[in-house]
């Protein structure tokens, strides 16, 4: 997997001295705009001092946060020789936009794209055992849960790890943050059913990370998702672009993976509800909520 971390940090040392980028300049050269957000956390989580993140700047060149203050920030990019005036630079003639990029957001959403070829929708799996798995974020460390049932609901694995968080919250590009983790929970393990809280095909591209982790792994999975980021609601089905991809159930909106069915999905979530979320998926956050907070508290 990916460390974003260190393509964007790669890319900003690429700026030179007497000139700037922005964060959507930075997005666009990872391969997505849609990570100018998450290059802002970036650059402010920066622990590197070979990194000139000051040289980062907004799209309108004003001069926007920095981890060590906006005076600290300003007065770095004065020594540099940028000039400000009025709080803003003049990116026409300050602007660094040459990088040198390999694009690894694009190469991810190809990777997704050929992925989601091999998705099946057939219901194809002996009931015996579901799991839920879930993630809980602290500052630089991801606690991943996993929490096995057997048919009557009895809870009869469990397990925790921990992993340095490597790629930030993108927008439709979850499964490349947490994919490390749950690969990393489902070793050694062979449930029927893999619950996530994620989507499946109820995603932008008809792929989200229960299809994802379904399909590399060849596990059978169902999205279970806690608000509807996309798509249309129509007696009950989840709509995108007229495509049927989930079920809303409840609070929480339900979609399928990968091997198993929209109506199949629903009904085994259905089986599982006790409170707003199945229990598979309630058990493996609290689970990793309470070792969150146990390390970082």
């Amino acid at each position: 997997m990916i460390n974003l971390y260190k393509k964007t940090y790669e890319l900003v040392k690429q700026i030179p001295k007497g000139k700037v980028s922005t964060y959507g300049h930075i997005a666009l050269a990872l391969g997505d705009i849609i990570a100018s957000r998450a290059v802002g956390k970036m650059l402010n989580e920066n622990p590197y001092k070979d990194v000139p993140c000051y040289r980062v700047v907004k799209s309108d060149g004003s001069i926007g946060g920095y981890a060590h203050g906006v005076e600290k920030k300003i007065e770095l990019l004065k020594r540099d020789g940028v000039e400000i005036i009025k709080g803003k630079i003049d990116l026409k003639k300050f602007l660094f936009n040459d990088f040198i990029t390999d694009y690894p957001l694009k190469k991810l959403r190809k990777e997704q794209e050929n992925l989601k070829k091999k998705i099946s929708l057939n219901d194809d799996f002996e009931l015996n055992s579901i799991a839920g798995m879930d993630v809980a974020y602290g500052k630089n460390v991801a606690y991943g849960a996993y929490v096995e049932f057997n048919l009557k609901g009895d809870i009869i694995k469990q397990k925790i790890i921990e992993k340095k968080i490597e790629f930030p919250y993108i927008p439709t590009y979850l499964a490349y943050r947490e994919l490390p983790i749950l690969n990393e929970l489902i070793r050694n393990e062979n449930p029927s059913i893999v619950m996530i809280d994620g989507n499946g095909l109820l995603h932008p591209r008809f792929f989200g990370i229960a299809c994802h982790f379904g399909v590399i792994n060849d596990m059978v999975t169902i999205g279970i998702a806690k608000k509807l980021l996309y798509g249309k609601i129509r007696d009950g089905y989840v709509y995108i672009n007229g495509r049927k991809v989930g079920r809303k159930l409840g609070k929480i909106f339900v979609s399928p993976g990968n091997k198993i069915s929209i109506e199949t999905a629903y009904q085994i979530t259905k089986n599982f509800m006790k409170y707003s979320t199945p229990e598979p998926i309630r058990q493996a956050h609290i689970l990793a909520t309470k070792r969150k907070n146990e390390m970082e508290n």
